[in-house]
């Protein structure tokens, strides 16, 4: 692919090695961590916006990791842009944390019962969505490497060569990366239940007009027609 061929360009030693690019984008992406966005244009909440961008994209990418385990050959022609997409998923994910937990403070949802446990507990799952993310972008990168140092296209340190190099690896590899991309797509289903029935639950069982008119619900307007 050209972006494969501009990136590694310049030899095997050089800081534009594909794997390096992608592994410093990951690390810098951790500074969106501390980052909680309450409201973004008009004054709209953030937090429903930036999760359409994990929701879309880790499905995404956790069915085209399990692809490739399926079909390692692949990895060379596609890794890299399976790495961007992860990468991206990686950072729209902090965000989407960040920026619930900046609305979960603004309505003073904290847990207890009712609306504020099930928020309590769609923000516990996002943040182990979060950190199975961290794992599944790093076996994504991990796995790209073993793949193309296997295939001969690149060399760098001999150990991790000769490591990258061994069947048993590359088998672990891709167990850990469908297990890794199993983990994450049921956790995007897990976390977006749980937000929607903390938004919806209320106002659906409030049997007509006027029912759910919790915080939560308040974000869409009074209940009714």
């Amino acid at each position: 692919m050209a972006i494969e061929t501009s990136i590694d360009r310049s030899g095997a030693g050089s800081l534009l090695r594909a794997e390096y690019v992608l592994a410093a984008l990951a690390v810098l992406s951790l500074a969106l961590v501390p980052i909680h966005i309450t409201t973004i244009y008009s004054g709209l909440p953030a937090h429903p916006l930036f999760l359409h961008v994990p929701v879309i994209l880790i499905p995404v990418a956790t069915v085209w990791a399990v692809v490739l385990v399926a079909r390692p050959a692949w990895f060379m022609r596609s890794g890299v842009w399976l790495g961007i997409l992860t990468v991206v998923a990686l950072a729209g994910t902090f965000l989407t944390v960040g920026a619930g937990k900046a609305l979960q403070s603004a309505l003073h949802l904290t847990g207890g019962f009712g609306p504020g446990a099930l928020v309590a507990r769609h923000a516990h799952a996002g943040e182990l969505l979060r950190d199975f993310m961290i794992l599944f972008t790093g076996a994504v990168i991990v796995a790209l490497f073993a793949h193309r140092v296997a295939a001969g296209m690149v060399s760098g340190i001999s150990w991790l060569d000769s490591l990258a190099r061994r069947p048993a690896v590359l088998i672990l590899l891709r167990i850990a990366l469908v297990v890794l991309a199993i983990v994450c797509a049921y956790f995007v289903f897990h976390t977006g239940d749980l937000g929607a029935k903390a938004v919806w639950q209320g106002r659906l069982s409030g049997g007509g007009p006027g029912g759910g008119g919790g915080p939560v619900n308040q974000l869409f307007g009074p209940g009714g027609g």
